[in-house]
C-alpha cells in the first residue's frame, strides 16, 4: 500500500473521527454529581435497620389481626431511595433550567416517559392508593420507588459524559460487589455477621441493643440471604453481577492489574450464587454466559489462545462442582425442563349459604351443622341425596364418616373465643367452620381466626401444573386472569397482595401455601402488567427492547477496544440476565435500583461508544479496501 493511499485512509478516518465525536463531552462531571448513581450501586444494597412498622392490613379478611410488623430489609432501603431520587429530580431540573442547550434527548425515554406515566395514574385511579404511594407490607416498592427507577436512566444520560465518570461507578461497583461476597462467604461458612455482636448492633436501634441475642433471621445455617431478604434475590444480584464481571475480565486491556480483581469478585459473589440454593439465579447466569460468548464469539475466536483456556477451566469448576455436589446443577435443571402434571384430591370446598360442599375426587359431600335444643349434630348426604353414614369415635370425641368415597373424613366440634365451630379432617387436615353467623350462613375459619368465604381463583395456562417450578407455577396460573381485569391502569404499584386471590384457600393448601401469604408473583412481567396495567408492561417492554436491539446491532460488529464499550457489552449481558431471571423473579427494591443503574448507565455508555465503534469499522473498511 502505498504512502499516498495511507495518508488518504488516516485522513478519511480522521474527519469521521471528528464529525461523530463532536457532541461527546470530555469535561469530567464532578464527583459529587456522580454519588447519587454510586449510592444506588454501590452503598443502597447494604442498608438494613430494624423498623417497626404498621402494616395496615388487617381489615382483610385473609390478614392476621395483628398490624404491627418488623423489617430489617426493605423499609429504609425505600427511604434512602428515594432521598437519592429527591436530590437527583432536583439536580436534573437545576441543569434543566441553567443548562437546557446540553440536555440529552434519546427516543428510548419515550416508552420509559410512558410505563412512569401509566404507573403514576395507576396509582392515583387505584382502589388502595394509600399502599401505591407509601409501599406495602413485606414489598415497600411505591410508586415514587416506580418513578425513581425511570429517573435513574434520564440522570445517567444527562450527568455521565466521559471515561472517567464511566470509570469510577464501574470501580464503585465491583469494590461494592466484592465486600459483598466477603459477607456472604460468612453466611456461607455459618459464620454470619449480622449474628455477631457487630453485625446486630449495626443493624438494630440502640434501644434494642440488650435484647439482640433473641433476634434470629428465618434462615437455615450456610443459607446466604446477604441483605437481600429472599435467597431468590441473591440470584439475581449474583448473576447480573457475575456476567457483568466476567466480561469485563474477557475484555479489559488492563489484564495484570484488572483481571485478578474482577475474577476474585467473580468468585466471591458466586459462593454467595450457589450459598443462596436459587436455581432461578444459577440457570440465569448460565444463560447469561452463553449470551456473552455469543457476544464476544469474534473477539474470543482472535485471543483463541486465553479465551479457549479460560473457557474450559470455567467449564472444568462447575463440573467438578456438580459431581461434589451430587449433581445438583443438572437435577436443578432437570427441574427446570420437566412438566408433572398433578391432581389434588381435594377439589373444591363452597361454603355455601345453607350447607357446606366438599368436593373430594370428584365425589360430592354435602354437610350440615345443626344445632337444636343446644346440642350440635351434622347432617351428610352425597350428591344423590342418600345419607352419608358415620362413626362416633370416643377417643377423639369426633365422627368418622364410613364412606370409601370419603376416606379418612371426621367430623368434630370445637370453640373459638365462645363461638362454636365444627371441623373437617381430609388428608390429616383439619378445615374450620360455622354457620353461627350474623347472616346464618357457611364460613370458613382461616388460619388467622376470621370467618370468611372460600372462593375457587379463575385459572389459565398452568392449569394442572401448578407445582412447576417449587410451586410457582400455581402463583402464575391465578395471576395470569388478572391480567384481563388491569389491562390499561392496573391494581396500583405494590397492590399484588391485594390483588391476587388470597381466599382461594382450597388452591393455596393443594399446592403448599396453606401457611402463607402470597406476597409476590414470582414474576416481573406478572408484576408490572397486574399492578400498573398491561399497556405500562408493554411499554416497559418496548423500552428495554430498544435497549436491547441497539445494543446488539452496536456490539455485534464492535472490537471492543474502547472502555465504553467493554462496559456497554457486560452491561447488556447483565441486565440480560436480570430480565430472563424476572421470568421467576419479581421486582424488589433490594436488587431493582441496581439493575435500573446500570441499565441508565448502559444506555449512556452505548451513545459514548457508538462514535468509537463506528469510527474502528470505518478504519477497517478503509483497511481493506487499501490492501
Amino acid at each position: 500500500m502505498s504512502n499516498k493511499k495511507r495518508g488518504h485512509s488516516k485522513q478519511a478516518s480522521n474527519k469521521y473521527y471528528k464529525s461523530n465525536k463532536k457532541n461527546i463531552s470530555s469535561k469530567r462531571t464532578s464527583i459529587w454529581l456522580l454519588l447519587p448513581i454510586i449510592f444506588i450501586i454501590a452503598v443502597l444494597p447494604f442498608i438494613m435497620k430494624l423498623k417497626e412498622y404498621d402494616a395496615n392490613l388487617s381489615k382483610f379478611s385473609w390478614f392476621t389481626h395483628n398490624d404491627m410488623y418488623v423489617d430489617f430489609f426493605l423499609y429504609y432501603k425505600q427511604t434512602f431511595f428515594l432521598i437519592t431520587v429527591f436530590i437527583m429530580a432536583a439536580i436534573v431540573l437545576y441543569k434543566a433550567y441553567t443548562d437546557k442547550r446540553n440536555i440529552v434527548f434519546s427516543p428510548i425515554l419515550i416508552p420509559l416517559a410512558v410505563y412512569g406515566s401509566l404507573a403514576l395514574l395507576s396509582s392515583i385511579f387505584s382502589k388502595h392508593r394509600s399502599y401505591s404511594f407509601t409501599g406495602i407490607h413485606e414489598h415497600f416498592e411505591s410508586v415514587f420507588v416506580l418513578l425513581g427507577y425511570c429517573l435513574i436512566v434520564y440522570y445517567c444520560l444527562q450527568l455521565v459524559k466521559t471515561e472517567e465518570d464511566v470509570r469510577l461507578i464501574v470501580n464503585c461497583f465491583v469494590v461494592s460487589v466484592i465486600v459483598m461476597s466477603i459477607l456472604g462467604l460468612t453466611q456461607y461458612i455459618g459464620k454470619d455477621f449480622f449474628a455477631t455482636d457487630l453485625g446486630l448492633k449495626m443493624i438494630l436501634p440502640k434501644a434494642h441493643w440488650a435484647t439482640r441475642d433473641t433476634v434470629k433471621f428465618n434462615f437455615e445455617k450456610n443459607r446466604v440471604y446477604l441483605t437481600f431478604y429472599n435467597p431468590n434475590y441473591v440470584g439475581s444480584y449474583a448473576a447480573m453481577a457475575a456476567s457483568f464481571l466476567l466480561v469485563l475480565a474477557a475484555l479489559t486491556r488492563k489484564r495484570k492489574r484488572m483481571i485478578p480483581i474482577y475474577l476474585i469478585a467473580v468468585v466471591g459473589i458466586s459462593i454467595s450464587l450457589l450459598g443462596s440454593q436459587s436455581k432461578t439465579g444459577i440457570i440465569g447466569l448460565a444463560l447469561a454466559l452463553l449470551f456473552a460468548l455469543i457476544m464476544l464469539s469474534r473477539y474470543l475466536l482472535k485471543y483463541f489462545y486465553l479465551s479457549i483456556p479460560m473457557v474450559l477451566l470455567l467449564l472444568s469448576i462447575v463440573v467438578l462442582y456438580n459431581k461434589a455436589n451430587d449433581n445438583m446443577l443438572t437435577n436443578r435443571i432437570k427441574q427446570v425442563t420437566v412438566f408433572n402434571k398433578s391432581e389434588p384430591s381435594l377439589k373444591d370446598i363452597i361454603a355455601a349459604d345453607d350447607e357446606l360442599i366438599i368436593n373430594y375426587k370428584d365425589n360430592i359431600l354435602h354437610l350440615q351443622y345443626i344445632i337444636e335444643d343446644g346440642y350440635g349434630s351434622f347432617l351428610a348426604l352425597d350428591n344423590n341425596d342418600k345419607p352419608i353414614t358415620m362413626e362416633y369415635i370416643q377417643d377423639s370425641n369426633d365422627f368418622a364418616i364410613e364412606d370409601e368415597r370419603f376416606p379418612g373424613f371426621r367430623l368434630g366440634l370445637t370453640y373459638y373465643e365462645d363461638l362454636p365451630l365444627f371441623y373437617v379432617t381430609i388428608n390429616n387436615y383439619n378445615w374450620y367452620f360455622t354457620n353461627q353467623t350474623p347472616d346464618g350462613s357457611y364460613y370458613y375459619f382461616n388460619k388467622f381466626g376470621k370467618p370468611d368465604k372460600i372462593i375457587e381463583a379463575p385459572h389459565a395456562v398452568f392449569s394442572g401444573y401448578e407445582r412447576y417450578a417449587s410451586g410457582r407455577g400455581y402463583i402464575w396460573s391465578r395471576t395470569l386472569p388478572l391480567l384481563k381485569k388491569n389491562i390499561i391502569l392496573g391494581s396500583g404499584p405494590d397492590t399484588f397482595m391485594i390483588a391476587f386471590p388470597q381466599q382461594d384457600y382450597v388452591g393455596l393448601y393443594n399446592y403448599g401455601y396453606g401457611d402463607q401469604l402470597i406476597t409476590k408473583p414470582h414474576n416481573l412481567y406478572l408484576q408490572v402488567g397486574v399492578q400498573t396495567g398491561v399497556l405500562s408492561l408493554i411499554a416497559f417492554l418496548v423500552f428495554y427492547t430498544m435497549y436491547f436491539i441497539s445494543s446488539l446491532s452496536l456490539y455485534i460488529k464492535g472490537r471492543f477496544k474502547s472502555y465504553y464499550a467493554q462496559v456497554g457489552v457486560a452491561i447488556l449481558v447483565a441486565t440480560t440476565s436480570y430480565m430472563t431471571l424476572g421470568l421467576a423473579n419479581d421486582s424488589s427494591i433490594t436488587v431493582a435500583p441496581v439493575f435500573w443503574a446500570l441499565l441508565g448507565l448502559g444506555i449512556t455508555v452505548n451513545r459514548l461508544a457508538k462514535p468509537y465503534i463506528e469510527e474502528e469499522l470505518v478504519a477497517t473498511s478503509h483497511k481493506q479496501k487499501d490492501i
